[in-house]
């Protein structure tokens, strides 16, 4: 089906590559019309007759200059590191000009009368020869010249030659960020994932009449962390629900055995947070915190927002023998390193073990 009835080859245009040409080109004519009466109002100083032959002659040599240099020295020579090759090719352009300005001396001089002030600029480049080009007295006469006509289009190439690097690095970089924090999020998910799916076994395992209201909160858990998470920021609210969940259903899972304790905020307006960058370090307690205490479990967490900083606190209750490496694991390293990478500057952690209480403290600057 054609939209709007138009012939099939319109839609394979890429009209956005086919805007860029045509501006590009645009501006290149408006840069070389410029060029052309800056030129102009520079040799009418010798001569108003004869001054458009030497526009002629420096827009022929430094077009022929600037599109050699822009698409084929400065990419493929320059700045792939040929540099010895990059020199012998400015060396033939300054060759190319210095030509051509001696063969239109030459002409001038056998075929038109001149003012006196050309006729003295003709006279010294004939009197130098064509050999006059590689003399210390060409240094002032033609290379001052030269990098006079040829500086200020190769500028303006180099400036966007520079620019487009500079913006692919960027944009690398962009990718790779993107790609490291995508990576870091599917392993926490799964993690949790597998935990939560082996409480629910054990539990149909025993028959445990509380299975199906676990089965609810993890079928929301589920919905939060494969569709709701895929974000930059979410909801600080909502981020609150998907840790409300959770603890519900561990509430489900542990009934007297554990004590649960929160102290949240009502209202957090439109506070925005990196989905799931707290979560890890709940999990992280009853993983490595009530899991691995034999009585007395209890786990206490607290969230406020007080002047656009979170202060997030999880205190859990450990074994007074449990080493202190082994707290943390993989999600709380993967969430360390997303903090370094959303929040760089923008927060601070702090986490210890002490008289059989771990503790973390964690403020966050947010938006």
């Amino acid at each position: 089906m054609r939209l709007n009835n138009y012939p099939a080859w319109i839609s394979k245009i890429d009209w956005n590559k086919q805007y860029s040409t045509r501006t590009r080109i645009l501006f290149h004519l408006l840069m070389w019309t410029f060029l052309s009466i800056l030129y102009f109002n520079g040799y009418n100083r010798y001569d108003k007759q004869l001054g458009w032959l030497f526009v002629i002659k420096d827009l022929t040599s430094i077009i022929l200059i600037f599109y050699t240099v822009s698409y084929y020295v400065l990419p493929r020579l320059l700045f792939k590191g040929k540099v010895l090759l990059a020199l012998i090719a400015g060396l033939i352009s300054y060759l190319l000009y210095g030509s051509l300005t001696y063969l239109l001396c030459v002409i001038i001089n056998a075929n038109f009368e001149q003012s006196e002030r050309l006729h003295k600029y003709v006279m010294s480049v004939l009197d130098h020869k064509v050999i006059g080009i590689f003399t210390w007295w060409a240094v002032s006469f033609y290379f001052l010249d030269f990098l006079y006509l040829v500086t200020p289009p190769l500028a303006l190439k180099l400036i966007k030659l520079i620019t487009d690097q500079s913006n692919k690095r960027l944009s690398l970089e962009r990718d790779n960020l993107n790609l490291e924090i995508n990576f870091l999020k599917a392993q926490i998910n799964p993690h949790f994932l597998f935990n939560t799916l082996n409480n629910i076994y054990r539990m149909v395992n025993k028959q445990d009449p509380k299975t199906g209201p676990m089965v609810l909160h993890f079928a929301d858990l589920m919905r939060y962390t494969l569709y709701e998470s895929n974000v930059d920021k979410i909801l600080l609210s909502r981020e609150v629900e998907f840790i409300n969940d959770y603890l519900a259903l561990e509430r489900i899972r542990y009934g007297n055995d554990v004590s649960i304790k929160t102290n949240f905020n009502e209202d957090f307006g439109r506070m925005l947070v990196v989905p799931l960058i707290l979560f890890p370090f709940i999990e992280n307690a009853f993983k490595h915190g009530i899991d691995a205490t034999i009585e007395s479990s209890w786990i206490e967490i607290s969230l406020e927002v007080i002047d656009n900083v979170l202060h997030f606190k999880v205190n859990n209750s450990v074994g007074n023998a449990y080493p202190t490496e082994e707290f943390g694991g993989v999600g709380v390293a993967n969430v360390k390193k997303r903090l370094n990478i959303h929040y760089v500057n923008k927060y601070k952690l702090i986490n210890q073990i002490q008289d059989g209480v771990y503790s973390i403290n964690l403020q966050l600057v947010l938006n």
